[in-house]
């Protein structure tokens, strides 16, 4: 089965629904205009928050504006790529890459929200899920199951992905790609000895 190295080469942009964007622009601008609007009319001359309370009111919109801002810049927007080598991820600031040898099972997980996934990895027992990459209100995505760093043990990662069953798909043929080429190669090995 030979296929050509373009055809396994596959690249998707997981973003967040406009309604969350919008969601968290909204209340960025809020805080930073409330921000913005008290320390004006601190310097005018007239402050409604003086001394410690100000101290107080600058530092938790402060940081309720710069804890919005990373939560924007890191969960909003994930990038995957699909390549003959496995799987590269980024979101934010951490990436991630899966080497196609690693990778054991590839499967279309069940569509729910992070926090109820998170929830039910709490409690279940058994295999679980060892990190999540996810971004903000999307609950579709895969599993892949892949050799841990010692190759004894299994580990399962959740990706996000807005088309699951392409992104699984082209993994699972990439994987396929992978194993057909070791199993020939292998097999050659054998014959020549």
């Amino acid at each position: 089965m030979l296929m050509n190295v373009q055809q396994l080469n596959y690249s998707q942009q997981v973003k967040a629904s406009g309604r969350t964007i919008a969601f968290l622009g909204l209340l960025l601008g809020l805080t930073a205009g409330v921000f913005t609007g008290v320390g004006l009319k601190h310097l005018i001359g007239d402050p409604l928050v003086s001394g410690g309370e100000s101290l107080l009111f600058y530092g938790a919109f402060g940081g309720s504006s710069l804890i919005t801002l990373f939560v924007m810049l890191n969960y909003l927007i994930m990038s995957l790529r699909v390549s003959s080598e496995g799987i590269a991820i980024q979101r934010g600031m951490k990436s991630a890459m899966l080497d196609v040898d690693v990778i054991v099972a590839v499967r279309v997980a069940e569509t729910r929200s992070r926090m109820s996934r998170a929830a039910s990895e709490a409690t279940k027992s058994g295999k679980q899920v060892s990190q999540m990459w996810s971004v903000m209100g999307i609950g579709s995505g895969i599993e892949i199951d892949f050799l841990g760093s010692d190759n004894q043990e299994v580990q399962t990662w959740f990706i996000s992905s807005n088309e699951p069953s392409n992104l699984c798909e082209k993994l699972q043929s990439v994987s396929l790609h992978f194993h057909g080429d070791k199993e020939s190669a292998d097999r050659s090995i054998s014959v020549q000895a």
